[in-house]
């Protein structure tokens, strides 16, 4: 199935890794990159107007300029998604936010640790 997907995170090669995976499973699918929360927040709001959100947002935790924490709390007080068509993922290498209770801010937010497996990969995209 065709997705739009953002991508968020400052390390270059897993960006790139990730969309190698990515366009193993949705071959047709757009992906866009963000090396920042910040950056992702200027896509998201030109998304917005033209009414071209993307189905699913990858985002790290741990950036500079504006982490993946702050960008989800940023996107809840702009309200640009609908959480019921747009999936919203944090992942970080840094094992301490596996314990977190991510349901409590947004219960959108789903977390998987880094590096992102095809079994993870498989339930993002709905497979």
């Amino acid at each position: 199935m065709k997705k739009k997907i953002l991508l968020i995170d400052d390390d270059s090669t897993y960006i790139y890794i990730l969309k190698q995976l990515l366009k193993k499973h949705d071959g047709e699918g757009e992906i866009v990159t963000a090396g920042n929360g910040s950056k992702a927040l200027e896509i998201l709001k030109i998304d917005y107007e033209m009414d071209e959100l993307p189905e699913i947002i990858i985002s790290d935790i741990e950036m500079p300029i504006m982490s993946g924490i702050i960008f989800t709390q940023e996107l809840e007080k702009l309200k640009l998604l609908d959480y019921t068509l747009t999936k919203v993922i944090l992942n970080s290498n840094n094992s301490r936010y596996a314990e977190l209770d991510w349901s409590v801010g947004i219960p959108a937010i789903i977390y998987f640790q880094k590096p992102l497996l095809n079994k993870h990969l498989l339930t993002i995209l709905g497979e």
